[in-house]
């Protein structure tokens, strides 16, 4: 009896220090895995606002600064950013809408807009520097810009690559505004009375 359970336990303890040498090897790159799909941890960037962006259709010109409304939203833990950033679109001719805070957990800056306001995205995108465009289900042409704690400031008007006389170049990777499935409407902070920004 005392035998058979020296054996039972000696084969137990080999097995797992088996298994702990193939799960080393495996860390170490020294074994290849035998299971192809890689082990992803959850980044702000893998959330909700993350999806297929959308070209702008061929022969689209950016759309006048005053008749593009924006609604900004401040996903990070600066106070007064929204306002900030709010009040330097205006100077540059923008129509600010919706001023307040977003629960959004973003990496980089976010345009959110519908089917009906991608000639404003793309028209709002060539001023906030490392923005990613969404669509959602709105109706109307209204567009959202969300910022992040890595936004520093909006590019420099002299760099700003837009002319009314030529047609806008969509972002790499884009798909066919057709072929994007439109995200429903993101929750967003209740807007501020007061604006907190």
């Amino acid at each position: 009896m005392h035998e058979r359970q020296a054996v039972v336990f000696g084969l137990l303890i080999g097995a797992l220090i088996l298994v702990g040498l193939f799960a080393v090897g495996i860390a170490t790159g020294a074994v290849k895995s035998p299971v192809d799909r890689s082990i992803q941890t959850a980044s702000p960037d893998d959330d909700a606002m993350t999806t297929a962006q959308p070209c702008v259709p061929a022969k689209t010109k950016p759309v006048s600064y005053g008749r593009i409304k924006v609604n900004i939203y401040n996903a990070s833990s600066r106070a007064g950013l929204a306002t900030t950033v709010s009040r330097e679109l205006d100077a540059r001719g923008f129509k600010t809408g919706t001023i307040g805070n977003s629960t959004q957990d973003i990496k980089s800056q976010r345009i959110v807009f519908g089917p009906k306001g991608v000639a404003a995205a793309y028209t709002l995108a060539a001023q906030v520097p490392d923005a990613k465009l969404v669509l959602d289900a709105r109706k109307n042409r209204t567009v959202d810009v969300v910022l992040s704690a890595s936004y520093s400031a909006l590019v420099p008007l002299d760099d700003v690559e837009l002319s009314p006389r030529k047609s806008m170049t969509s972002v790499a990777g884009c798909v066919p505004l057709k072929d994007v499935t439109p995200l429903a409407p993101l929750p967003k902070a209740t807007p501020t009375v007061k604006v907190k920004g």
